[in-house]
C-alpha cells in the first residue's frame, strides 16, 4: 500500500450517546495513478500503552485494481475505534510527506 502525499486536516469526533466511541476523520492529497481506496491503519500493534499516549495511524490508499489517469486530488476517510484504551491522549495520522496529531479531551 502507498501512503497518501500528504494531510490536510485530521479531527476527532467523540459521540456523547455512546460513550468511548471516536471516531477520526483524515483529509488528504493523493497521487493518483489508479483507482484507490484510502484507509487509515495502525502503525503499530500496541500490544501496550506508549509512553507519550499517541496511537499513530497511517493514512494509505489500497488499490482497486483498475487504472484511471495521474492525478492529485482531495481523500478523506473515517476510522471509528469501539473502545478507546484510556491510555490513548491523541491520534497520530502519518502520510508521505507530514503527518498531523489531534489531541483527545
Amino acid at each position: 500500500m502507498e501512503k497518501v502525499k500528504y494531510i490536510k486536516d485530521i479531527r476527532i469526533v467523540k459521540d456523547s450517546t455512546h460513550p468511548g466511541v471516536l471516531a477520526v476523520k483524515a483529509t488528504g492529497i493523493a497521487a493518483l495513478k489508479q483507482l484507490i481506496a484510502p484507509v487509515l491503519i495502525s502503525s503499530n500493534g500496541y500490544d501496550k500503552p506508549t509512553k507519550d499516549g499517541i496511537f499513530e495511524l497511517d493514512f494509505v490508499l489500497g488499490s482497486t485494481g483498475q487504472q484511471a489517469m495521474d492525478v492529485e486530488m482531495e481523500v478523506d476517510v473515517i476510522f471509528r475505534l469501539k473502545k478507546i484504551p484510556e491510555w490513548i491522549k491523541g491520534i497520530k495520522v502519518n502520510a508521505a510527506e507530514n503527518s498531523d496529531i489531534e489531541l483527545i479531551y
